[in-house]
């Protein structure tokens, strides 16, 4: 189908269809890697790097996006990237780093985890909890908030962050104060409608996310595999409270909806916002109306779950 004919116009320009595999992925982190680092960060926005030890003590780089010369203690965004488990992170996920920064007055920790082919599932889950770990563990330090640390991701990443969010418990970890899950990956198991429906959309669709299920979990056998599949994990006694967004042509909306379902009866609040018109990966154009509208709604549910609704900063 042609869904240039469906989606909102301003998001024509973006509406490819991308083919994926391995080949495709190594050349495409070339390209990724070189584009990340030329993208500036804004005037406002300090930018540095650390390196922690992650999967199977592996090296793991983080950069760190905060508010220019705020030296006194700020919330913490732990911000998983999105990319199928495969792809470095992009340009625009650097810019949004620097927004929710700069807008949401917390300190962005943004790790470059280890990615597929090379290394499936548990690596990028246990690179990202060891970042949790050391920031929980180093918040007085880091001059972060040790009772507002919250966790974002997109597609993937929101799965990634999924986790975290449900077995902090499980770590012996502090709970998330908040967790925001963009456009999430949560169900491994693909018989929802929309996975269904959505086989040919631009940017991602159901036949490119059996593949990565397929390299992400094919060494995992039996039950095993659920182990990286949010849906199916066992949720903490207390929840997050939660914002999700879905894109309306998009094979993870189903999965997104009721996965918000599943964490509201299970007592949490959950926030979901069904954007309209719109394809997986749309805020990749980030200045276009309909991105910018719904990244102020993220904003709003940052700076809500930081500060309260009463004091923004």
């Amino acid at each position: 189908m042609n869904y240039k004919k469906q989606i909102d116009p301003e998001l024509k320009k973006i509406a490819g269809n991308i083919p994926y595999h391995k080949l495709i992925i190594r050349c495409a982190n070339i390209f990724q890697d070189i584009s990340f680092r030329l993208t500036r960060v804004p005037e406002g926005v300090d930018h540095k790097n650390i390196v922690i030890e992650g999967y199977k003590k592996l090296k793991c780089k983080v950069e760190i996006f905060e508010p220019l010369h705020r030296t006194e203690k700020l919330p913490c965004l732990l911000y998983v990237h999105g990319g199928a488990f495969s792809y470095k992170a992009s340009s625009y996920h650097k810019k949004l780093a620097c927004v929710y920064a700069s807008k949401a007055k917390c300190r962005v920790y943004f790790p470059d985890y280890h990615l597929l082919p090379k290394y499936p599932y548990p690596a990028a889950y246990e690179d990202v909890l060891g970042l949790y770990k050391y920031i929980t563990e180093n918040a007085e330090a880091l001059g972060i908030d040790p009772e507002k640390i919250g966790i974002a991701g997109d597609s993937a990443g929101a799965a990634i962050a999924a986790l975290i969010c449900n077995r902090y418990n499980r770590e012996h970890l502090q709970r998330p104060c908040i967790q925001m899950l963009v456009y999430p990956l949560t169900d491994i198991d693909m018989q929802t409608d929309s996975m269904k429906k959505f086989a040919d959309t631009p940017l991602w669709n159901a036949r490119n996310n059996k593949r990565m299920w397929l390299y992400y979990c094919g060494n995992l056998k039996g039950e095993n595999r659920y182990s990286a599949s949010p849906i199916h994990d066992p949720l903490p006694p207390k929840i997050p409270d939660t914002y999700i967004e879905t894109a309306e042509y998009d094979c993870l909306h189903d999965e997104g909806i009721l996965y918000g379902k599943k964490l509201r009866e299970a007592g949490a609040h959950v926030e979901i916002n069904e954007t309209k018109g719109t394809i997986h990966g749309y805020d990749s154009a980030l200045d276009t109306k309909i991105a910018v509208r719904n990244i102020k709604k993220r904003i709003s549910f940052l700076r809500n779950g930081f500060w309260g609704k009463e004091k923004t900063a």
